[in-house]
């Protein structure tokens, strides 16, 4: 079902299951020196390497980053580095993100609130279950997209003074079905109010994933224990 999503693994992850495209997701900035830490010992060639931010940029050598990375794309040679930055915005972190932009042959994707800045590739976040994929890829038309999937989940309450929205852990077994936005849905009335409960099921997701590559982004990538072992 997802044979062309990139499935996001830990080492111990890959050594139950290696799937035919991998999303490395251990490799931190190091809190003991000025460089990465976790980096995988093997990794199948054309793999995603994903570096993310659980370890504030702060002391970091953007020199010693970037000659790490390198050796890594010498050893393995990746599909492509996605630069997972989703903690609170640091100047350090954008000048980190753009030193590794420059300086690497393979190409390499950031959250969008860098991307913007820096006009890169971007990795976005998961599409929200409201929003047709078309419409939420449009702003990035011009710039090379990597997708998270992801099994997010929403409601909404309608009333007379206008809609609130409130995200929920993921919904089962919702009885209608929007192949439009990939998702499913069930619709609440009461006196005062509709409440509209929408999610999305691995099927919906496998579908998301397809129209994705159909509209022309690179690669998308899933946790593996959320689209595999559920």
């Amino acid at each position: 079902m997802f044979s062309k999503v990139f499935l996001a693994q830990t080492e111990r992850e890959m050594a139950e299951f290696l799937p035919k495209n991998l999303a490395y997701m251990a490799l931190h900035f190091s809190p003991y020196d000025q460089g990465l830490t976790n980096a995988p010992k093997q990794l199948p060639e054309h793999s995603i390497l994903l570096l993310d931010d659980s370890m504030q940029v702060t002391h970091h050598d953007t020199g010693l980053v970037t000659r790490q990375l390198q050796d890594l794309v010498n050893r393995f040679a990746p599909e492509a580095i996605l630069l997972d930055f989703q903690g609170e915005y640091s100047e350090s972190t954008e000048n980190m993100a753009s030193c590794i932009l420059q300086a690497l042959p393979c190409p390499v994707a950031v959250t969008e609130r860098y991307a913007k800045a820096l006009h890169c590739p971007v990795f976005l976040s998961p599409p929200p279950v409201n929003k047709a994929l078309s419409n939420y890829l449009s702003p990035w038309r011009e710039q090379d997209i990597y997708l998270e999937l992801g099994s997010e989940a929403a409601q909404f309450t309608v009333t007379e003074k206008g809609c609130s929205a409130m995200s929920l852990p993921n919904v089962h077994n919702l009885p209608l079905e929007d192949k439009r936005l990939h998702c499913h849905y069930s619709v609440a009335v009461k006196d005062d109010r509709a409440v509209f409960t929408i999610s999305r099921t691995r099927e919906d997701l496998a579908a998301l994933a397809t129209e994705a590559y159909g509209l022309g982004v690179k690669a998308v990538v899933g946790l593996y224990q959320e689209l595999c072992r559920q």
